[in-house]
């Protein structure tokens, strides 16, 4: 008992020493905090105020020695434009062809010793290079009248004018232009001269200027926020006009703003005047508080370690608390972002595999649409008098139908190449909507008025009935309780599409929803931009829409009033020729192919054994080949041979577009003739100029090809000189 009530009463005096202790180290440690703290406080302000008017300063001078120079390389390469003109002179362009060599050598003269100068070219009233310090002779055959500061002279600009960043098209450097306008005696436009300069050369000076450490950046930019040459980084493919250009101030004040490269920081603009050119110099906020972070970092390794020691033990477990959630939190925030890429991938990965799985279908589906076709198509040229039969009348149009979906399908997979034709709107616009108004529902009343005079248009029909479809969509979710969804099509009246020439013809779409706020009206026609409800738009039907009436050459435009409803104008050029006959089912004039020698290069047996049947009651005396390693060797041995019919997808070694870039080489004289139900290549043979007749095509389609590359490959072998 004696041992057990002693223990507590000496416990007891050691715990309130503990106490105590703790209380007045808690104490002294707060104080020994807090008085460095406010001293460190007090020193960083100051500091800060200096750091930051350093940089403003630093800025400034940067800018204002960038725009000096600039200036003076401007004012070199205006006094040798001058000087340039004034020995063109007022002389035609014959004459100054005849005097190549000496301006060459006067111009080669002209520019030694100027680094920054790429070239000087003196170019004719029509683009065509008169003479440069390049080389002798110029390149005449180059056209200049393309280029933006050509356009701008010709139409009377007559100011110095410096281009856009531009790429050589013989030697592939960069470059920008300054140029003059070269004036004849009578007042009419003579050419111009252009020096070429190299952005490479002001990089150069301003990271010589600036130094390696990357702390201030410096741009020469038009004021269309074109970059011209740009450190520490050179102009990319956005800054240059492929994207989003840079923003021009216009404020030669130094301030705080955001700046080149994101994020913010001092920014100092100084145009050149008489040019259309600025500087831009910028520090990144980053760089300016740098020297500052350094100096403060110095004076709290001198005032504040024993103050933050004295704190230290009293936070360890704070600090270890809160450093524990912290990495908790942020492990939570990047598994959720992982998932969210996650599915996002796994989303794309679908479409992809939709898309593709769809084109595939397509491609076989062409396939068995061509048979068909073809074998209807020889049933009713057969002596059996089937001529007019309603049967094969109904089969025909039944693979019209399957053709169009096909092409459908194979617009959602991104392996349909457009295909414009001439239509009437008087006929086809009624004809879309009677399939569209499934679409919108039977609450939804669709009208549709054409009037009489209304134009032709020129259009992929398929993208004329997905952007209607589309307007039509959008219709109907303003109108959730119904209602009449009006479509007109008319003439254009003068002057209804300001900046843009020629007639058009409108297509109206008018619903009696909602209608639209007017802060979201100019938003409608952007990319995934949608307001309504996830999972109940992707915000892409409109912008296909814009997109469409764009690819065309004319535009789309939005009119809408809140409770009222909203109207889509697609603005569609008119054709200049006549809308081809939709209600004209009698089967075209049969091509003679009598004699021609046809080598039908293709993998499927029917749709090869129904072309050949096609071609031979043509006339034509045809020979399958089942790859391009079978036809390469049948071409061997068949020196006698008019014209190869051969699919784009086949498998071996080559495909159809290989096959053709071979037999050019091998046998140019020998003209090739592709097909194709479904291929990413066919943009590709389009542009080598090979002939593609998509499938299912009809045999006239088929025979007049092959007979119209046959003309005109013996006619070029005809012409003299070849």
């Amino acid at each position: 008992m004696t041992d057990t009530s002693e223990a507590p009463s000496r416990a007891a005096p050691d715990a309130g020493e503990s106490i105590s202790t703790l209380r007045w180290l808690r104490a002294a440690g707060w104080l020994a905090a807090m008085l460095p703290l406010v001293m460190f406080i007090a020193a960083s302000a100051y500091l800060y105020r200096v750091d930051v008017q350093r940089a403003r300063l630093a800025v400034e001078r940067v800018a204002r020695v960038a725009e000096e120079h600039a200036q003076k390389v401007f004012e070199t390469n205006i006094a040798l434009i001058r000087r340039a003109l004034d020995l063109l002179g007022d002389r035609p362009t014959p004459d100054l062809l005849a005097d190549e060599a000496r301006l060459h050598e006067a111009l080669k003269r002209m520019t030694e010793g100027l680094t920054q100068l790429q070239g000087i070219f003196a170019l004719d009233g029509a683009g065509t290079m008169i003479a440069t310090n390049r080389a002798f002779p110029a390149p005449h055959q180059i056209d200049f009248s393309d280029r933006e500061f050509f356009k701008h002279h010709r139409a009377g600009g007559m100011q110095p004018y410096v281009s856009e960043y531009l790429t050589s098209r013989t030697t592939g450097e960069p470059f920008f232009d300054i140029s003059m306008r070269r004036t004849l005696a009578d007042g009419s436009f003579g050419g111009a001269v252009s020096t070429s300069l190299r952005p490479g050369y002001f990089h150069d000076f301003y990271r010589q200027f600036v130094g390696d450490d990357n702390q201030v950046g410096v741009a020469l930019v038009r004021v269309d926020g074109t970059v011209l040459a740009s450190w520490p980084e050179p102009p990319t493919a956005s800054d240059t006009g492929g994207g989003t250009l840079w923003t021009v101030k216009g404020d030669a004040q130094v301030a705080r703003q955001k700046v080149p490269g994101g994020g913010e920081g001092f920014l100092a603009d100084r145009a050149i005047p008489g040019y259309g050119v600025r500087v831009l110099a910028w520090m990144p906020w980053s760089a300016v508080l740098a020297p500052w972070f350094g100096q403060i970092a110095l004076l709290a390794a001198l005032m504040l370690p024993i103050s933050a020691g004295l704190v230290f033990l009293t936070r360890v477990a704070e600090q270890k608390t809160r450093r524990s959630l912290e990495a908790y939190e942020e492990l939570r925030l990047e598994s959720g972002r992982r998932q969210r890429v996650e599915d996002v991938l796994r989303q794309a990965q679908k479409l992809e595999a939709v898309g593709r799985l769809t084109g595939g279908v397509a491609h076989d589906f062409n396939n068995l649409l061509t048979i068909v076709h073809t074998n209807a198509y020889l049933l009713k040229r057969g002596p059996h008098g089937l001529a007019d039969n309603a049967q094969l009348a109904a089969i025909g149009r039944a693979v019209e139908t399957g053709t169009r979906l096909t092409r459908q399908l194979l617009s959602f997979s991104r392996a349909q190449p457009l295909r414009p034709e001439t239509i009437s709107l008087q006929r086809h616009l009624p004809a879309a909507l009677e399939i569209i108004k499934t679409a919108v529902g039977s609450r939804i009343r669709v009208n549709c008025d054409v009037h009489p005079s209304c134009a032709p248009v020129k259009v992929d029909t398929a993208e004329l009935e997905l952007a209607l479809l589309n307007v039509c969509i959008n219709a109907r979710d303003a109108m959730p309780d119904g209602g009449d969804l009006y479509v007109a099509a008319r003439n254009a009246t003068l002057g209804e599409l300001p900046g843009y020439e020629g007639a058009f013809v409108v297509i109206d779409v008018r619903d009696v929803g909602v209608g639209i706020r007017p802060d979201v009206i100019e938003h409608v026609f952007e990319p995934f931009y949608t307001t309504k409800a996830v999972g109940q738009g992707t915000g892409l039907g409109l912008s296909q829409v814009y997109g469409f009436c764009v690819s065309t050459g004319g535009t789309a435009i939005v009119d809408s009033r809140l409770g009222e409803g909203t109207t889509i104008r697609m603005f569609l050029p008119a054709a200049a020729g006549p809308a081809l006959d939709e209600d004209d089912t009698r089967p075209a004039p049969a091509v003679a192919l009598d004699g021609v020698r046809v080598l039908l290069v293709e993998d499927n047996d029917e749709v090869a054994e129904a072309t050949a049947a096609v071609l031979t009651a043509s006339g034509a005396r045809v020979t399958r080949a089942v790859d391009a390693d079978d036809a390469r060797r049948k071409i061997g041995a068949m020196p006698a041979l008019d014209v190869v019919l051969s699919d784009i997808v086949m498998p071996g070694s080559m495909n159809g577009i290989q096959l053709a870039k071979v037999l050019r080489a091998e046998r140019p004289e020998l003209p090739v003739v592709l097909t194709s139900g479904y291929s990413e290549q066919t943009s590709e043979a389009t542009a080598l100029g090979l002939d593609v007749i998509p499938k299912p095509a009809s045999p006239q389609t088929l025979a007049s090809a092959i007979a119209a590359r046959v003309r005109a490959t013996a006619a070029s072998q005809a012409a003299p000189g070849v």
